[in-house]
């Protein structure tokens, strides 16, 4: 399990935070709302017992306090979880933005989001690994030119 979470963290393209937000998305034809587990600039994992299938796609609706209005996008469905796995069943969605706009204010968010829960060393430190390569990986470390 160590091994699966330290590959899985290898392969995000943005941290996540383990922040609780209310997420709405619509399941055939009803409205449904559950919570999120963590939350990226990219995407989300939604906690449910009755995920939608993957590769199905939606649109999600974020009640994120201190904003003023919900916030909106379409998401894809990446990874399920089905109940009665050692993880918790949900969801992993990636957010699918119409342009960088949208794209920068999920991360403006999100950004405020993990300052808010983490505190800001532990936020510029996940950010700082996310910038690094990873020695083991590229090989050794890498020394930029001037």
């Amino acid at each position: 399990m160590c091994d699966r979470a330290a590959m899985t963290l290898a392969n995000r393209k943005a941290p996540r935070a383990p922040i609780e937000i209310k997420v709405e998305y619509r399941r055939l034809n009803a409205f449904i709302a559950d919570y999120t587990r963590d939350i990226s600039r990219g995407g989300l994992f939604v906690k449910t017992e009755r995920p939608l299938e993957e590769g199905e796609r939606a649109l999600f609706t974020l009640t994120v306090p201190k904003v003023a209005s919900p916030l909106s996008f379409d998401g894809v469905v990446r990874r399920v979880v089905p109940p009665g796995n050692d993880e918790e069943a949900g969801m992993g969605v990636e957010l699918l933005f119409a342009d960088d706009d949208e794209r920068l204010a999920l991360q403006h968010v999100v950004d405020g989001l993990m300052v808010e829960h983490l505190g800001v060393a532990l936020y510029e430190r996940m950010m700082r690994m996310r910038n690094e390569p990873d020695e083991r990986v590229a090989g050794g470390p890498t020394v930029s030119s001037q």
